[in-house]
């Protein structure tokens, strides 16, 4: 059984615009993790609403997720499926006086993967989790640096 995970970041902007970055799927493509992130049912970030994750490495895998809570701009929460385990995502974001933001993931994994390794779906879990808030701080980042380059 794979453990909980638990990753944050602190970015240098407001809880309204780290949550606009996590919200962008954009973000995961063009790189060489994500092949495809997809709104496949539903309105984006509605309840109920599905995405399609396909993923290249560390194992090319499909994940599907579906949206159990969205409340802009604190929380997200997602039910994840993919190479035989389920996964409760959850996203908060909470800003601080100082104008950052902690943008903190939390998932929780029932079930065994019948096709790998339990350290081989670790090491892909880690990856995912990490990426998905490196990407949205680095959004994030460039979103901060266009605003404040604009006010010069």
């Amino acid at each position: 059984m794979l453990p909980r995970t638990d990753y944050s970041v602190v970015v240098p902007v407001s809880a309204e615009v780290a949550f606009r970055a996590f919200s962008d799927l954009e973000r995961l493509l063009h790189r060489e993790l994500y092949e495809e992130a997809s709104w496949i049912e539903g309105n984006p970030w509605e309840v109920g609403s599905r995405i399609r994750y396909i993923v290249r490495k560390p194992v090319k895998a499909t994940i599907s997720a579906v949206v159990t809570a969205y409340d802009p701009p604190r929380y997200i929460a997602l039910l994840n499926h993919g190479l035989g385990i389920t996964a409760e995502q959850q996203v908060t974001f909470a800003g601080s006086l100082s104008g950052d933001t902690r943008v903190r993931m939390v998932m929780e994994f029932v079930g065994k993967s019948p096709e790998l390794p339990e350290e081989v779906v670790q090491q892909a879990v880690t990856l995912y989790t990490h990426d998905a808030l490196d990407s949205m701080a680095t959004l994030c980042k460039k979103w901060k640096g266009a605003s404040s380059s604009s006010l010069g």
